[in-house]
């Protein structure tokens, strides 16, 4: 190994090597570190864990960030860590992606996030990992090797960057060649085509095998936790299940990515659909929309189960284990339309009022409007002395500065959405 190669090896993490779980493929880590050592492996899981959280879309709300770093840290760790070991033994910068890049491509593939994004994201990560490589060269390299050692590093670093896109971008080709010529891929255009109301050339409930036009339909999302192994071929019999049990004469079930399957139900009779009967499924999130007729109510019923499912995300209470219903959420889901509105709104009308530690006291408030301002009906329904409520309301209003009977609507409705917005994103005053 040449000298100025071996500095790979002396990487170190900040925290102990014990203490950071690599979130690759165990035998990633276990080539990896026969490679490099469990230093400089570990320095790689550690630096990964700081670059899936800068790669998080900001738009993603606080309590969802975690998850979704998560997501991406296995493909970030696998392509760190193929890099430095070749960096470290002089091999070719690897011309085909890890196992792990692969499957958040087909994820991609899926979700039908295009090329595009997922080129961005991988340019993003290796300008940092190239800014962290040089820094670290620069740190461990005598300054006297440092000259000819950083002109090899810079071009290691343009020729991983160039031969990793091209990787990616055929991994993508053909993954996304071979999901639309299967089943799952070509029933899946077809319906997202149906949403957006394309026009197509073949009938799509004959395509589908699914009435359309002449039937009442009910839209379901079912959705796995990131960390469930569980695939979507689980979730579509689920689904399915679900659907003959609340009297459905006909199901339609589509995979949007290996966690989540949309599935809809066919009804001749809009009151045979037994909706609220909908069980809670362990290890999931059900979200249901409104029974609603024809190719315009198949469309409306899954922008409902969406919006349903949507809402569950701006709650830092766990999202699955339930069934949520679209009417159940209606205004929150309206509410949340503008997810940066909806925060500014419940921060700018509840103030203080909204941290998390006041939540005694906003649902005393949000109770006592819906009693008419009434103590006495307001204790009844919480189960308190009135004294109680009349201190809570009380001191509520000291928080607000004003008197919680003043625009009383407003005020209400910036009192349901504390519970749905994230708590995390809000500035609160003292």
């Amino acid at each position: 190994m040449p000298a100025t190669r071996s500095w790979v090896c002396q990487l170190r993490p900040t925290a102990l090597p014990d203490d950071l779980e690599p979130a690759c493929l165990p035998q990633t880590w276990n080539r990896t570190v026969a490679d490099i050592g469990i230093g400089a492996s570990a320095w790689a899981v550690e630096f990964c864990h700081e670059l899936a959280g800068l790669a998080v879309d900001p738009d993603i709300l606080a309590v969802r960030r975690t998850e979704a770093a998560e997501e991406l840290r296995p493909t970030a760790e696998a392509v760190v860590m193929e890099a430095l070991a070749a960096l470290c033994h002089g091999r070719p910068v690897p011309t085909t992606v890890p196992p792990e890049t692969a499957r958040q491509i087909a994820r991609a593939v899926r979700q039908r996030i295009p090329i595009e994004r997922v080129l961005a994201f991988q340019r993003a990560s290796h300008a940092r990992f190239s800014d962290a490589l040089v820094c670290e060269f620069r740190r461990l390299v005598p300054a006297d090797q440092q000259s000819e050692g950083l002109f090899d590093l810079s071009r290691f670093l343009v020729d991983l960057v160039s031969t990793f896109s091209l990787a990616c971008s055929a991994a993508y080709a053909a993954e996304e060649q071979a999901w639309l010529a299967s089943t799952d891929g070509s029933r899946g255009e077809l319906v997202r085509a149906l949403l957006r109301g394309d026009h197509m050339d073949v009938n799509p409930a004959k395509a589908l095998r699914y009435e359309l036009a002449n039937r009442t339909h009910v839209g379901l999302i079912l959705r796995r936790d990131a960390h469930d192994d569980a695939a979507s071929s689980s979730l579509d019999r689920v689904a399915a299940t679900l659907l003959t049990q609340i009297g459905a004469i006909g199901h339609l079930v589509i995979p949007s990515d290996e966690r989540e399957v949309w599935a809809w139900g066919a009804f001749a009779d809009p009151r045979s659909a037994a909706v609220r009967s909908l069980p809670v499924v362990p290890g999931a999130l059900v979200a249901v929309g409104r029974p609603a007729r024809g190719l315009d109510g198949f469309r409306a019923t899954h922008e409902e189960a969406t919006a349903a499912a949507r809402v569950t995300l701006y709650s830092a209470a766990r999202s699955h284990d339930r069934t949520v219903f679209f009417d159940d959420v209606r205004l929150a889901a309206l509410l949340t339309s503008d997810p940066e509105g909806a925060r500014s709104f419940v921060r700018d009308e509840l103030g203080a009022l909204g941290h998390p530690r006041e939540a005694v006291l906003q649902k005393t408030v949000r109770v006592y409007l819906e009693c008419n301002c009434s103590p006495a009906t307001t204790a009844a329904r919480l189960g308190v002395v009135k004294n109680t409520v009349v201190y809570r309301i009380r001191r509520a209003e000291e928080i607000l500065g004003r008197s919680v009977k003043e625009q009383q609507g407003i005020l209400w409705a910036a009192l349901h959405l504390v519970d749905v917005v994230d708590p995390v994103e809000s500035q609160y005053s003292a």
